[in-house]
C-alpha cells in the first residue's frame, strides 16, 4: 500500500489540502484546512468526508460533491468544481455557518497505477461570492474590478451551470445503466481495471466489490479460458470483438464449484481524445437457457432422425401448410437427389409426370380437410427410372386439435404393381398355367402382408418418437439424485435421534427409514438405469439399420463354423452342442446375414432347457431364386400366443431370468426384410423351437425397402 507523509508534503502551504482514501475517509489535512473548516485534526482523522461535513444527501451541493469525487475514481483524472454551495459545522455545536467553496479533486495513483488516494484543494470564495452579490444590488456594480469579478463570477456560475446539467444527466445515464436487461461493465487502461458494473453483470458474476479492480484480480478464472487475451487484443488493436454463445466457466461461492453459462457479448474499445484506446466497454446478454429449449431441441431433433433413418421407409414431414422441410436418409438414398434439393413445393417434380397434377390435388385437399393423405404415384428413382410408391401422411394435432406438422411415409410397391400387372395379364390372356397364377397370387399375398408388416412398425416407431425418450428420464434420474442426498440427511438426523431420545421414533417411522426408502429410492435407480439401457439399444439399432447394405458371395458353411468357435466358451460352459448341417451359400449382405444368424445362436444358447443337455442345429435347403435357413434348438420353447409379439420392439416371452432389452429379434426382423426376406417361428413349450429364414439367393435392388 502506498503511504503519504502528508503533513510534511503540504504543512506549509497556506491552501487548505485533505486527503481521503477510495471509501472517503479522510486520512490526513494540513493546518490552513483545519483554519478554514474551524475543526481540529483529532475531529476529521478516520472519519468519512460525509460523516465530519455532513448534508442532506438529497441537496444539491452534496450530490454535486458525491459526484466529482465518483467521477475521479471512476476516470482516474481530476475533476474540477468551480463554485459549491457547503455549510460547515461551527465549533462547540452552534450550528452551521454557510461557506462558498471552488474545489479541486486530484487521483493519486500507487506504484501499480491504481487509485490509493484522492487529494481536495478547497479554496474559500464565501467573501468573494458575498462581495459580488453586493456589488449586484449597490453603487459598488459600477468600475473596472467589480466588472472583472462579476464577469468571473459569471463564467464560474455558467461552467458550474453546465457541470450540473452533465452530472444530472450522468445520474441518469447510470441509472439506466444499473437497471439495462444486458450485464454492462467499463473496464480502464491496460490492466482491464473495473470502473462501472452494473447489477446484471454483478448478478452473473456473482459477486461484488469489483470496482476497482483488474479482471485478472475480480475474475481470476477467466484468465486461463482466454478471456485476458481477447480484452490484450481489443485494446491494442482497437477492434472491437463479438461473441456469440461464448462458454464461459464462473466460479460460485465456493471455488471448486463452477457455473458453466453460454454469452453473447461485444468488447467496444473506448478511445480517448488522442484516438489512442483507454478502456473497453463491455455488454451483453446471458444465453444459457437459449442455449440449453436448442440443445434439447438439437438432441430431440437428432433422437428423432436417428430412428427415421434405421427405418426401412422413405419418412417426410411438412409444415402446417404443407411446406415439406424434411425427409430421413433412406428418401436420398432411394431418389440419389442433393440433400435439401426436394424441399418446398419440389418434391411433386419428382413424380413421373401423368401423376403430378393428380398427387398435387389430393395433397391440396388433405391439407383443406385434414384427412389422411392416401396416394399410389410414380417416383423417379436414383437409377433413372419411375417405380411405384405408396405415399401416406397422417396430421399431427396439438391440444387444440390444430395441425401442427404432417408426418409420412413412402414405400416401393413396385414389384407389388408389376405383380398385379402380370397377374392382370394372365387372367386377359389365358396363357399361363393354374400353378404359375398360384405362385403369383401368394407372392402377392406375401408382399401385401409384409408392407401391412411394415406399416404396423412404422406407426410404433411413430409412437415413440412422439414422446420424448430421454428428458423424463433425465429428470428422474436427477430428482433421485436428490433424494440419495435427502436420504443420507434423514438417516443421519435419525441416528442422532436413535442415540439420545429413541422414544422419540414410532415403528413406522424405523420402518420407512431402514426399510421402505432405500427400497423405493434403490427400485427408482434400477429402473431409471433399464431405461438409458433401452434408449443406449435403440439408438444402436438406429444407427445399424442406416448403413448402406454391400452385397457379396457369401460362404455360409464358413460363416457358420466362425460363429461355433465365438460362442464355443459358452456352449461348452452350458453342455451344449451346436451342429452345423450342409447349407447353400448366397450373394447378399455379410455384416447384416452375420448379425441375423448371430442373434438366433445367441437367443438359442440364451433360452436352453435347464433339465437337459442343449443341442442346436442350423441346416439349409436352396430353392433356386431363394434360400431357406433353419436354426433348431431342444430349449424351452415358444407360447403360440407370443410367435409375433417376440420380433416386436421391447416384447419377450416366457420367463424374463436371462439378461436383454427385447431388441434383438426385432432388429433381425428389421434386416432380414431389408434383404427382402421374411422370418417366422415355430415352437413347442417344454421342446424346442425352430427359427425359419428365406432370403433371396442372391439381393437385388428390388429387394431394398425404400
Amino acid at each position: 500500500m502506498t503511504t503519504i507523509n502528508f503533513e510534511a508534503l503540504f504543512s506549509a502551504s497556506p491552501n487548505p489540502y485533505v486527503l481521503v482514501d477510495l471509501s472517503l475517509t479522510i486520512i490526513g489535512m494540513n493546518d490552513a484546512y483545519l483554519r478554514a473548516t474551524m475543526r481540529q485534526r483529532e475531529e476529521l482523522i478516520g472519519r468519512n468526508m460525509f460523516d465530519a461535513f455532513p448534508s442532506d444527501p438529497d441537496s444539491p451541493s452534496h450530490r454535486q460533491l458525491r459526484g466529482s469525487f465518483d467521477k475521479v475514481i471512476r476516470e482516474k483524472s481530476a475533476d474540477y468544481i468551480p463554485l459549491i454551495e457547503y455549510a460547515i459545522p461551527l465549533p462547540d455545536n452552534q450550528g452551521f455557518e454557510e461557506r462558498f467553496w471552488s474545489a479541486t479533486h486530484t487521483p493519486l495513483f500507487n506504484e501499480a497505477g491504481e487509485i490509493a488516494f484522492i487529494l481536495q484543494h478547497t479554496v474559500d470564495v464565501t467573501e468573494l461570492h458575498r462581495l459580488r452579490n453586493l456589488a449586484k444590488s449597490t453603487v459598488l456594480s459600477s468600475g473596472p474590478s467589480a466588472l472583472i469579478e462579476t464577469d468571473m463570477f459569471r463564467r464560474a456560475q455558467a461552467v458550474q451551470q453546465a457541470n450540473d446539467v452533465l452530472n444530472a444527466e450522468q445520474q441518469r445515464l447510470r441509472g439506466l445503466f444499473q437497471q439495462a436487461p444486458g450485464f454492462m461493465a467499463a473496464l480502464s487502461g491496460p490492466d482491464h481495471v473495473f470502473t462501472m458494473a452494473n447489477t446484471a453483470y454483478l448478478q452473473l458474476i456473482g459477486r461484488e466489490n469489483i470496482v476497482g479492480k483488474p479482471v485478472r484480480e475480480a475474475l481470476p478464472e477467466v484468465v486461463e479460458q482466454g478471456f485476458i487475451g481477447l480484452l490484450d487484443r481489443v485494446y491494442h488493436n482497437g477492434q472491437p470483438f463479438v461473441g456469440r454463445s461464448i462458454r464461459i466457466l464462473l466460479e460460485q461461492g465456493d471455488e471448486d464449484v463452477q457455473d458453466e453459462r453460454f454469452l453473447d457479448f461485444v468488447y467496444q474499445p473506448i478511445f480517448d481524445p488522442n484516438g489512442h484506446v483507454s478502456g473497453i466497454f463491455v455488454q451483453g446478454h446471458d444465453v444459457t437457457e437459449q442455449k440449453r429449449t436448442e440443445q434439447a431441441l438439437r438432441e430431440s431433433e437428432e433422437r428423432f432422425r436417428a430412428i427415421a433413418d434405421s427405418i426401412d421407409q422413405m419418412i417426410w414431414a411438412t409444415q402446417p401448410d404443407g411446406f415439406h422441410d424434411y425427409y430421413n436418409q433412406r428418401w436420398y438414398e432411394y431418389t440419389g437427389v442433393p440433400d435439401g434439393s426436394t424441399d418446398g413445393e419440389a418434391w411433386n417434380g419428382m413424380f413421373h409426370p401423368d401423376d403430378q397434377e393428380r398427387a398435387w390435388s389430393v395433397w391440396r385437399k388433405c391439407l383443406e380437410t385434414g384427412a389422411p393423405y392416401h396416394i399410389e404415384y410414380r417416383l423417379r428413382h436414383r437409377s433413372g427410372a419411375y417405380r411405384w410408391v405408396l405415399g401416406r401422411a397422417q396430421p399431427v394435432r396439438d391440444e387444440e386439435g390444430r395441425i401442427k406438422r404432417w408426418f409420412g411415409t413412402c414405400t416401393d410397391i413396385h414389384d407389388f404393381k408389376q405383380a398385379q400387372d402380370a397377374l392382370r395379364e394372365s387372367r386377359e390372356r389365358a396363357l399361363r398355367t393354374e400353378e404359375e397364377t398360384s405362385r403369383l397370387a401368394s407372392v402377392l399375398a406375401e408382399r401385401v402382408t409384409e408392407l401391412d408388416a411394415a406399416n404396423e412398425e412404422i406407426q410404433r416407431f411413430a409412437y415413440i418418437v412422439s414422446h420424448d425418450l430421454r428428458a423424463p428420464l433425465v429428470n428422474i434420474m436427477g430428482f433421485t439424485s436428490e433424494l440419495e442426498g435427502a436420504q443420507a440427511e434423514i438417516e443421519r438426523l435419525y441416528r442422532n435421534i436413535r442415540q439420545s431420545d429413541p422414544g422419540l421414533l414410532s415403528p413406522e417411522a424405523r420402518a420407512a427409514i431402514e426399510a421402505d426408502l432405500p427400497e423405493a429410492i434403490g427400485f427408482i435407480r434400477s429402473s431409471t438405469a433399464k431405461m438409458d439401457k433401452l434408449i443406449g439399444a435403440i439408438l444402436k439399432l438406429s444407427r445399424e439399420g442406416r448403413r448402406v447394405l454391400a452385397p457379396e458371395p457369401i460362404s455360409m458353411a464358413q460363416m457358420f463354423d466362425a460363429q461355433r468357435r465365438s460362442v464355443a466358451h459358452q456352449l461348452l460352459e452350458r453342455g451344449t452342442e451346436l451342429v452345423v448341417e450342409p447349407v447353400p451359400d448366397l450373394t447378399s449382405d455379410r455384416l447384416a446375414i452375420e448379425q441375423i444368424f448371430g442373434n438366433l445362436i445367441d437367443n438359442a444358447i440364451k433360452y436352453l432347457h435347464p433339465s437337459r443337455s442343449g443341442r442346436i442345429v442350423v441346416r439349409g435347403r436352396d430353392l433356386g431364386s431363394s434360400v431357406v435357413y433353419e436354426v433348431e434348438d431342444n430349449g424351452r420353447g415358444i407360447d403360440p400366443k407370443d410367435f409375433e409379439r417376440i420380433f416386436d420392439l421391447f416384447r419377450r416371452s416366457g420367463v424374463q431370468d436371462q439378461p436383454g432389452e427385447g431388441i434383438g429379434l426385432a432388429h433381425v426382423r428389421a434386416l432380414v426384410r431389408r434383404l427382402g426376406g421374411t422370418i417366422s417361428v415355430s415352437s413347442r413349450p417344454e421342446e424346442g423351437s425352430i427359427f425359419t429364414v428365406a432370403l433371396p439367393s442372391h439381393i437385388s435392388m428390388s429387394s431394398e425397402a425404400a
